[in-house]
């Protein structure tokens, strides 16, 4: 069986600014030493509601890394990696389980 996880790394930073192309470098650079190779989909927008009220937006590159084995405790490792990276209070990372033909 194989594997495809998704992750999504924000467009912006929280205050409006945009990430460089050097910032998504090092997570590029440990997904081609540990599994060969990256893709990036496209994008994903959406909208989350602040326990004040406040509502947010957020605008994120859709990344899908493949590989042969699940691999939790390294996703666990890298989401919590990714936060500090990007200075995020959460990543947003889902695994699925399938068959790559």
């Amino acid at each position: 069986m194989s594997y495809i996880t998704q992750i999504l790394l924000p467009k912006r930073d929280n205050f409006g600014n945009r990430f460089r192309k050097e910032d998504y470098a090092p997570f590029h650079a440990r997904m081609i030493e540990k599994f060969h190779g990256w893709a990036r989909k496209g994008q994903a927008e959406g909208a989350w509601l602040s326990l004040s009220g406040r509502l947010f937006t957020d605008e994120h590159w859709v990344y899908e890394i493949g590989h042969s084995r699940s691999e939790l405790d390294f996703w666990r490792k890298e989401k919590e990696r990714l936060k500090a990276e990007f200075h995020q209070e959460e990543i947003w990372i889902v695994q699925y389980e399938g068959r790559i033909i």
